[in-house]
């Protein structure tokens, strides 16, 4: 008979046998282990029997598994939008890797950082301001060897003005004002359409607006729009938390992006100081070929306007050269006429002055007042005013520059010049809307830009003003050009103009002090009238086409302000002979541009101040 017993060293206390630790010949040995905390462990169970030795086995504990923690801070979202950031942690021992997600399709938020992680990590998740009915996140934390994985985080985010107003009363006080209004509610169709809109059915205000909007494909070409207080006044600052450049996305003949040509840079903004120029391709952005991307992913890699969002672009110089740069957006003060691009031009006409104008915003009065004076102190008869890439902006500033450019003998007169008429809707024209604007320099908003409208920048008796256009301009700038046809010698050239020969104004909702408009979290900017000229000329929806002969392609590969730059050299060609002269051959990718109708962007900011 073989009598043995079994033992566990005392300094082991992790283990110890809970059943057969003596025996007679065969036996089982029970062992209870407590669950490990940390690495791998072993120890010797021992067995000895009186005549027959001892044996030694070696018994080993897996190392703690990862347990994985996700959490955060607070479940509430901001509604201005912001970023958030969560944390991940390993409360086991083993190594973890993992990942974390989004639900698919998600367009309001994306991950900023912390993709993926090993351990403890932070997942930081950026997300757009909520213009709309309370909507939830839904974060995911995945590691696949984890205890307690997937781990999920859902955030909620209330409508961005709910400390003013909720987003039930918001989106009926848009409503109620697009049925007063809305440039187009005498047609019966539009009329009608009020009374089938279910409002519960619209979880934000621009899935309304869409709804309401009149033949968008022709008319209301995504010109009703909404803005925060706070981006409203940014734009007429115009200032933005951007790079600082505009540009144009070049598709194939299916609208496939290819690349982004950069059309303009701002002088001392983050995009000038990477070195971005005129002319330069962009193929890639944050490692993703352009060409692989849908306009609208395009749009969520180029990100929000906030200060310090930072991109990755792969560019292709008019060199060939590719360069790879990061740069990050920052606070920008658009500069309205560029001073390297307002000069005074030496031609076969006499003295020329050029001057590009970029958005009817910000220090654009000063600016146009100080370029003015300078033009007449120079003797200018003749202008040539770029406005290629303005997309409009105040009607106002429109008013004085239409003025500047028309000169005294249009407003000296006892009679007046007819300008331009706005003309609404019958409700509003009962109420005493429709108005006449006349030539004077009493568009300024003080005396004192009035008096320097009068004694030093209106330009008396020009001769020719030529206007160079893309399908970028619009609005305000078709305002100007349409209004001085009827009383200058006016040309266009470049391209066909977008056409919006209708205007908004800016109508306050979500106020925080019902007797006080200055406290409006909103503006609602429908379209509340179209604009006549003297001659009566206002449907122009298609654009206002350049001047017979004078169609001319943008030329990229030199600088604006250039007299060699196409347009620009055409336009001092009309001056010089009357004629643009034979347009240079097309480019190889004229063709598909001409296809191209760009849309106002929804997005205020893009629309007007570019990028």
């Amino acid at each position: 008979m073989l009598n043995w017993s079994a033992s566990i060293p005392a300094s082991v206390d992790w283990a110890r046998i809970s059943s057969g630790a003596s025996g007679a010949n065969s036996g089982t040995i029970e062992i209870e282990v407590d669950a490990n905390s940390g690495a791998a462990r072993e120890f010797e169970l021992t067995v000895s029997a009186t005549g027959a030795g001892m044996r030694a086995i070696a018994v080993s504990q897996a190392e703690a598994p990862a347990v994985l923690e996700f959490t955060a801070a607070s479940a509430e979202l901001d509604g201005e939008g912001g970023s958030i950031s969560l944390a991940v942690r390993n409360a086991g021992h083993a190594t973890m890797q993992w990942s974390a997600s989004l639900p698919d399709g998600l367009d309001w938020a994306y991950i900023e950082s912390g993709e993926e992680g090993s351990d403890a990590g932070e997942v930081v998740v950026r997300y757009s301001l909520n213009g709309g009915a309370e909507r939830a996140l839904e974060v995911t934390v995945t590691a696949s060897a984890a205890a307690n994985s997937p781990q999920s985080l859902t955030l909620s985010q209330e409508w961005f003005a709910s400390s003013a107003c909720a987003y039930s009363a918001a989106r009926q006080e848009a409503f109620d004002l697009m049925r007063i209004w809305y440039y187009w509610n005498d047609e019966p169709e539009q009329r009608s359409r009020y009374g089938g809109v279910v409002l519960e059915d619209y979880g934000t205000l621009d899935s309304l607006l869409d709804e309401l909007r009149w033949k968008p494909e022709t008319y209301d070409r995504n010109f009703t729009y909404w803005s925060t207080a706070a981006q409203t006044d940014m734009v007429f600052a115009a200032q933005a938390y951007i790079f600082g450049f505009r540009l144009r996305a070049v598709a194939d003949a299916s609208d496939s992006l290819l690349y982004f040509e950069v059309l303009d840079v701002y002088a001392n903004a983050p995009a000038d100081n990477a070195g971005l120029e005129r002319g330069d391709r962009i193929v890639g952005l944050n490692g993703k070929p352009v060409d692989t991307l849908t306009p609208a992913q395009a749009g969520a890699e180029l990100g929000p306007n906030e200060e310090g969002f930072e991109v990755r672009f792969e560019v292709e110089k008019l060199s060939g050269e590719i360069r790879n740069f990061s740069m990050a957006k920052a606070l920008v003060s658009v500069p309205t006429v560029p001073e390297e691009h307002a000069r005074v031009l030496d031609t076969d006409a006499g003295k020329v002055g050029y001057l590009h104008f970029r958005t009817f915003f910000g220090d654009a009065n000063e600016r146009l007042l100080q370029e003015f004076a300078q033009f007449n102190a120079a003797g200018v008869k003749n202008l040539i005013v770029d406005l290629r890439y303005n997309g409009g902006g105040s009607v106002p500033i429109a008013h004085g520059l239409a003025t500047l450019i028309g000169g005294p003998e249009l407003y000296e007169n006892p009679a007046r010049t007819v300008m331009s008429r706005r003309v609404h809707n019958a409700l509003l024209r009962l109420e005493g809307f429709d108005s006449t604007t006349y030539f004077g320099c009493g568009a300024y908003p003080t005396p004192e830009w009035a008096g320097r409208c009068e004694n030093e920048s209106a330009i008396r008796d020009v001769e020719n003003v030529v206007f160079i256009t893309s399908r970028n301009s619009a609005s305000a700038s078709e305002l100007v050009i349409t209004a001085l046809q009827p009383h200058e010698n006016v040309a266009v050239v470049g391209e066909r103009t977008y056409g919006k020969p209708v205007g908004q104004y800016g109508l306050r909702f979500c106020l925080a002090n019902r007797n006080d408009f200055n406290t409006r979290r909103a503006d609602l900017w429908a379209v509340a009238f179209a604009t006549v000229n003297a001659e009566g000329f206002e449907d122009y929806y298609e654009g206002i086409p350049a001047t017979e002969g004078c169609q001319v392609e943008d030329d990229l590969t030199r600088p604006l302000g250039d007299p060699a730059e196409a347009r620009l050299a055409a336009a001092l060609r009309y001056l010089e002979t009357g004629s643009c002269g034979a347009a240079p051959a097309p480019s190889r990718l004229a063709a598909q541009r001409a296809m191209a109708r760009p849309a106002p962007a929804r997005d205020p900011v893009a629309q007007f101040l570019g990028h």
